[in-house]
């Protein structure tokens, strides 16, 4: 039995009307289309809906008994279509997404706040991480990508690059740190620095950078996250070692960054996706705001640093 909703309208149209001429002007169809729906119902049904004369359609017991379940039915799915309008339009829905820890603090409030002010309801489920930690809880959840800085390649992953930030020394701005347009890592070496820990990626890319020019990081204090390091310079207490897009100037507004060079390093930070995995339009929104905030942001900093 396959009732259809043009058949539902039409029976809960020639119910309250009590005249299928009526009920076909307000369904915006021939008289005749409105009949052929209410036979057909019928027969689906293997009841008799409505008693008919020349002068007057009455409805049935049976007719009765089903008007409202029907009516139930046509507002259920009334109700399904907009919501999945909605959804279509990102008026609705929810994201879920991974982040790693210094993304989620240093670049991603402000895409949450311009995609809460263009899109205030839409749900959003986003958990930080640490960045090791970032591709394992994308595979394992339901979250529709992720943003972090991720070296490499991943099976059954697309990696997008969405900006990428300098690896810099943030001090204080102090006449003489903000005359500096760059530090060498000789020249840090003679100051007192904080950097992340060994086991972590950032500090793992140091390492091999430097080493290949036969160079060694010895940190006056290592730490394992950015907003200590930041909070640490804040005080005076050394130059952080971090990329530059990690400064979040509202924050931290005494503090600026100085890219660090021979060697130039630089870390990414990227979208990552499982591979034939379609985006809801509520996650297309948020990743196309995320593009648009991490590029400006990206030039910000290159102006400020140079």
């Amino acid at each position: 039995m396959n009732v259809t909703l043009r058949q539902l309208r039409a029976f809960t149209a020639v119910h309250r009307t009590r005249s299928i001429t009526r009920a076909a002007r307000e369904l915006g169809i021939t008289q005749s289309a409105a009949s052929l729906l209410i036979q057909q119902l019928e027969v689906q049904l293997g009841v008799k809906l409505f008693d008919r004369s020349t002068r007057s359609v009455q409805p049935t017991l049976v007719a009765d008994e089903a008007f409202h379940a029907a009516e139930r039915m046509l507002s259920d799915a009334q109700g399904l279509s907009r919501r999945m309008r909605d959804l279509a339009q990102a008026r609705a829905g929810r994201v879920a997404f991974v982040a790693s820890a210094g993304a989620a603090s240093a670049l991603l409030p402000l895409v949450l706040a311009k995609f809460r002010a263009g899109y205030p309801d839409i749900e959003i489920d986003m958990r930080d991480v640490a960045a090791d930690d970032l591709v394992p809880r994308l595979i394992a959840s339901d979250a529709e990508f992720a943003i972090g800085s991720v070296e490499g390649e991943f099976a059954e992953m697309t990696v997008e690059t969405l900006t990428r930030g300098r690896l810099s020394a943030i001090g204080r701005r102090t006449a003489d740190f903000a005359a500096r347009r760059s530090l060498t890592w000789e020249e840090l070496a003679q100051l007192p620095t904080i950097a992340m820990r060994r086991e972590t990626r950032i500090r793992m890319q140091i390492d091999q950078a430097l080493s290949a020019q036969g160079k060694h990081l010895v940190p006056t204090y290592e730490v394992t996250l950015i907003n200590t390091a930041l909070a640490m310079t804040a005080q005076g207490l050394g130059l952080a070692i971090l990329p530059a897009t990690m400064l979040p100037a509202d924050q931290f507004p005494t503090l600026i960054a100085r890219p660090l060079v021979r060697p130039a390093i630089t870390r990414p930070v990227s979208l990552l996706q499982r591979q034939g995995r379609t985006l809801s339009p509520a996650a297309r929104a948020f990743v196309a705001i995320a593009r648009t905030v991490l590029a400006e942001r990206t030039e910000r900093a290159s102006v400020a640093s140079g």
